[in-house]
């Protein structure tokens, strides 16, 4: 009888041991019954809608979050591409220039020399210039030809556009009948959640 109910004394503190510990495993049970935490506040956000096709278009790149919109000039192949000069608008009262990267399909990844030049001009339009450089052949390759960075700055909306368009081959005529696509953007600020 003795040995019984030691061996019911000892179960029982196994049963409690193995209960407490499942209950520490499963966070206390504190789960329920608690107010529901919701979605994260809304952030700052820039969202790019391209206009459609065409020879030359803009199109939103990686690293494009929160404040910061990336976007892509993109060639979509241009016989014997040599270098492109434009105008570029934007909406200056909700972006902010913050920078510009040479894309690789002029310099064809990096073995062709290319002079590249990007200047707010006055702010809302940046004014571009990349050529290739030297006696050597345009390209036909699609791609990246520049990445250009803007930042929120306020609330609103506008339109991307080119203007002043140029594209010119290897023997420095232009290259007629290029279409080019912008797109529009809209900006939502959150104060404090850049």
């Amino acid at each position: 009888m003795r040995r019984a109910a030691f061996l019911l004394g000892r179960l029982g503190r196994v049963m409690l041991a193995t209960t407490a510990m499942s209950v520490a495993a499963c966070g206390g049970g504190g789960g329920g019954g608690g107010v529901p935490t919701g979605p994260p506040p809304p952030g700052t956000s820039v969202v790019f809608t391209a206009s459609g096709g065409g020879n030359v278009l803009l199109a939103s790149g990686a690293g494009t979050q929160g404040a910061t919109l990336v976007l892509e000039v993109r060639t979509a192949g241009v016989q014997d591409l040599y270098g492109v000069a434009f105008h570029l608008s934007y909406p200056v009262g909700s972006l902010h220039f913050t920078g510009a990267a040479e894309g690789s399909v002029l310099s064809t990844g990096g073995t062709v020399p290319t002079s590249f030049q990007i200047v707010a001009s006055p702010p809302g339009n940046l004014v571009v210039g990349l050529t290739r450089l030297g006696k050597v052949s345009g390209t036909a390759a699609a791609g990246t030809l520049m990445t250009i960075q803007l930042t929120a700055a306020a609330s609103g909306s506008g339109n991307l556009a080119f203007s002043s368009t140029l594209a010119g081959d290897s023997s420095g005529n232009a290259i007629p009948g290029l279409t080019w696509s912008g797109g529009a953007v809209q900006v939502t600020v959150v104060p404090g959640a850049r």
